[in-house]
């Protein structure tokens, strides 16, 4: 009878010790660090926001609850290398949404009752798995977005997302592709041109021959000023060739009123006569 009384308080103590490295959500709804939420249900109407890199973000089996089928669940916009598990996500427009963003990892997590589940925008190498969902309309949608893991089990993704993008499989994808404005942590400038920094080289002004004189960088604010200038003064020499192909015309409006004068005065004439 000890034993399991010991037992008991035992397992209380650890319970005790487990639930004191938890945490409430933050009011804000702002994560910034490593965190791990205590089980319990949170109602979030404005939703989660993920601020930083390489972070976890562990709900605990906690359910995130949305006002009735508005805003976003969790958003993760403009960061890298976040994991989101245990999360339950209900009752919002979008459960999760993924923009700018890559090597987000969203393992055990279930979506339940949102119109959309995970929604994504320039979204490139995420990982989805183990991912229980329950959307209303659609488990997924997405624009411009490549080279990410999808693990639905039975649920139906759109065609043309799977063609860039692995769905309901794993399979290896390259993505070091030139021009399509993403560089992978798995490619270099020699495997992939989106890779390559992009360095504005400043203008140089040519010294003339013989002078000894040392070429100098014009700075771009000049180049601009320089350009302005021309610009002007093309505009200043279009003028004047305007008004000197106005002397012509001037000049045979002329003689066309003489001629008409003088052909007045030789009807008037012929009249008296």
């Amino acid at each position: 009878m000890k034993q399991i009384i010991w037992l008991i308080i035992g397992m209380l103590c650890l319970d005790i010790a487990l639930g004191a490295d938890c945490a409430e959500l933050p009011q804000t709804g702002l994560i910034t660090e490593n965190t791990k939420l205590c089980s319990d249900t949170y109602d979030a109407p404005d939703g989660i926001k993920i601020e930083a890199n390489d972070i976890m973000l562990d709900c605990g089996t906690a359910v995130i609850r949305g006002n009735y089928l508005k805003g976003t669940g969790i958003t993760v916009a403009n960061h890298r290398n976040i994991t989101i598990t245990r999360c339950n996500v209900a009752t919002y427009n979008v459960g999760v949404y993924i923009a700018n963003s890559s090597q987000i990892h969203l393992y055990d997590n279930a979506l339940l009752k949102n119109d959309i589940g995970v929604r994504m925008y320039n979204a490139y190498e995420n990982l989805i798995e183990k991912h229980n969902d329950k959307s209303n309309l659609k488990p997924v949608s997405a624009l411009v977005s490549k080279y990410n893991t999808i693990i639905l089990g039975n649920k139906n993704i759109d065609k043309a997302f799977c063609e860039t993008n692995a769905c309901n499989t794993h399979r290896d994808m390259n993505p070091c592709e030139n021009n399509d404005f993403y560089c992978s942590p798995r490619c270099t400038p020699e495997t992939d041109s989106d890779c390559k920094k992009q360095e504005i080289i400043p203008a140089i002004e040519e010294a003339p021959e013989g002078t000894g004189a040392v070429q100098t960088e014009i700075p771009t604010n000049e180049i601009q000023d320089n350009s302005t200038i021309n610009e002007t003064a093309l505009q200043e020499e279009r003028e004047k060739q305007s008004k000197y192909l106005m002397y012509p015309i001037f000049y045979l409006i002329g003689l066309l009123v003489f001629q008409f004068i003088k052909y007045v005065k030789e009807f008037d004439k012929e009249d008296k006569d």
